[in-house]
């Protein structure tokens, strides 16, 4: 390729040198000639200079030759020369002092990590009070240390000093993280003083979570601005925006907060008998909790404040659960005989369900088959204090006042005898 390029530059050239003279001096004289050329078109300019040159030399004679005119004559020349020292260095100048402030803040950031808070918030005090030129990499530091500042003021109770760094930021240009930061910052800030306006308040988190629909901080502050206003479901609504965005530690956490926000949107819809909501949220909990007894609750809840009591003991049993099954006592202690015993097997096919069929037989006097099962379950369950409460309950309906007195002994013994809950 490079021998290529040079044939073409020689077969290009080659005219130029067919032209020029053989004799070195002509050759000489052919070069100098457009230099020449170049110096008449621009004599007057140079005379031009050459003049100001002179003046400029009679000018300084006079003065040279005094030591207040040297001295003068110094004073200027260093003058000049610092200016175009400093116009020259202007710009590595300002590097070099955006470079020390972005370095001030990553040692700020170090201090933070290191649990040095003292050191650490006051070079982000010296950082966020920076107006100096600031560095092409990080153009946002004096925001990112006011937030930075107001976060460690909201961690310590201090409201009002947090909301002063804030309303130092800047908010137009913030890159997204910062903003999202922002965002988080104020509206805690402001719940947390109380002195906005709650419609405000809920204004600007809707506007906060329009911006960044998938934060959890957010989400988590719009949470309880529901929770304040009362109302069961849509609360669950936020709860579940929540659970499906929280980070894998507060996952579990936040699964049972839905959870909890489900049941109690399921008691309040029960409460004010809108069917189709509680069969919408018990859905949503079988979906939610699949393993858990909730959506059966619900629905018997539902179908017992109907007056459906049947199917509200299916839906009870249906759950398989301790919950279940004192909800079936207590709809049984309120209406006695709603089920036939063998269908309250069939409706709930736990042990425990002895107890209640043991109640029940003795509620319509057929003894031998209540102390049956009521032994059954005994021998099943163990004695434990429910089972009996519940057999004394029994004999007392089978006319054992004493063997009842002793159970309801043995069952209070029991409970103080069980270790308390933390």
């Amino acid at each position: 390729m490079g021998k290529v390029a040079d044939l073409m530059r020689a077969g290009l050239s080659a005219p130029f040198r067919a032209l020029l003279p053989k004799n070195p001096w002509l050759r000489v004289l052919v070069y100098a000639l457009p230099v020449v050329l170049l110096l008449a078109l621009f004599g007057p300019a140079l005379d031009v200079v050459l003049k100001l040159l002179d003046f400029a030399l009679r000018i300084l004679e006079p003065l040279l030759q005094t030591t207040i005119g040297r001295v003068l004559v110094l004073l200027v020349v260093f003058t000049l020369g610092a200016a175009l020292a400093v116009w020259l260095l202007r710009r590595r100048v300002r590097d070099m002092r955006a470079e020390a402030a972005l370095g001030r803040h990553l040692q700020a950031t170090a201090a933070l990590v290191g649990a040095e808070a003292g050191r650490s918030r006051e070079l982000f005090k010296k950082v966020a009070r920076y107006r100096g030129p600031v560095p092409e990499r990080y153009p946002h530091l004096v925001a990112d240390a006011n937030l930075k500042l107001a976060r460690a003021s909201l961690a310590a109770g201090a409201i009002d000093e947090s909301l002063g760094y804030l309303a130092s930021v800047i908010e137009p240009g913030l890159p997204d993280e910062l903003l999202r930061s922002l965002l988080q910052l104020r509206v805690r800030a402001w719940r947390r003083q109380g002195e906005v306006l709650p419609g405000a308040l809920r204004r600007e988190v809707d506007a906060a979570v329009e911006r960044f629909p998938q934060d959890y901080g957010l989400l988590c502050e719009l949470r309880e601005l529901v929770a304040a206003e009362r109302d069961p479901e849509a609360l669950a609504g936020i709860a579940e925006r929540v659970c499906k965005h929280a980070p894998p530690a507060a996952a579990a956490s936040e699964r049972q907060r839905w959870i909890d926000a489900l049941v109690a949107a399921g008691a309040a819809a029960v409460a004010r008998g809108d069917r189709d909501a509680c069969k919408r949220l018990a859905k949503k909990l079988q979906h939610v909790d699949k393993d858990g007894p909730w959506a059966g609750l619900l629905l018997g809840d539902m179908h017992r404040a109907a007056g459906d009591h049947r199917q509200a003991i299916r839906a009870y049993g249906g759950t398989r659960s301790p919950t279940g099954l004192d909800r079936i006592a207590e709809l049984l202690g309120e209406h006695p005989g709603a089920v036939e015993p063998r269908e309250l097997l069939e409706c709930c096919p736990l042990q425990g369900t002895l107890l209640l069929v043991a109640r029940e037989l003795a509620r319509q006097g057929d003894t031998a088959r209540a102390e049956r099962a009521a032994r059954r379950a005994a021998e099943a369950l163990g004695p434990t204090a429910t089972v009996c409460a519940v057999l004394a309950e029994v004999l007392q309906m089978l006319g054992q006042p004493a063997k009842a007195r002793l159970l309801c002994e043995q069952a209070v013994v029991r409970l103080l005898a069980m270790p308390p809950t933390k």
